[in-house]
């Protein structure tokens, strides 16, 4: 509760002084770009970029492989808006990190000691794993739940809402739990 004060009051003071918060200012760009996407093209999602880059790469290698293919027959293996989004995606999160003077391949501190994961590199596999899966649930699925809640709330579909207050709910469950035996351990 206390933090939750102490963090109250540091955004009511950056308020008064005239800067925002950086989570508000992005959260509002974030907003402001799925507006933008609805009026123009059709809601903001990346998971179907991947297959349709891979139907593309592999296109490329075995010519009229993606024709053969349903899945991609359907989703097409066209490099798009969708897949460009996903590589800008990447670009920004590199550059952020470089700007961020944090080049030298040092990580982001965490509130909670992967303790399973000590080395970077098993972090960094297990990382790539936990992805590649959830992007192949998010396949499976026909659409990825972070899509599903952004573009649904933009959209003000009651799902998106309902599905956004549930998985901030979880969040903020999974958090708790993991500090708190984290607490235990180091106590």
């Amino acid at each position: 509760m206390i933090a939750n004060r102490v963090s109250h009051e540091a955004v009511e003071t950056r308020v008064r002084k005239g800067t925002l918060p950086p989570w508000l200012i992005w959260g509002g760009m974030i907003g402001l770009t799925q507006i933008f996407a609805i009026a123009t093209v059709q809601p903001l999602g990346v998971s179907t970029a991947y297959p349709q880059f891979v139907g593309w790469l592999v296109d490329k290698i075995v010519p009229g492989f993606a024709n053969s293919q349903p899945y991609l027959q359907k989703i097409g293996t066209e490099l798009g808006w969708e897949v460009m989004l996903v590589f800008g995606m990447a670009l920004g999160a590199l550059l952020s990190r470089m700007l961020n003077g944090r080049s030298t391949g040092e990580g982001a501190t965490c509130a909670v000691d992967p303790v399973p994961f000590r080395s970077a590199w098993t972090r960094g596999l297990m990382a790539f794993v936990g992805g590649f899966l959830i992007l192949f649930g998010a396949r499976l699925a026909g659409g990825c739940t972070s899509g599903h809640m952004l573009s649904g709330i933009a959209q003000l579909a009651l799902s998106g809402f309902v599905f956004g207050m549930a998985a901030f709910a979880a969040g903020v469950l999974v958090a708790m739990l993991m500090l708190r035996n984290q607490s235990a351990q180091e106590g």
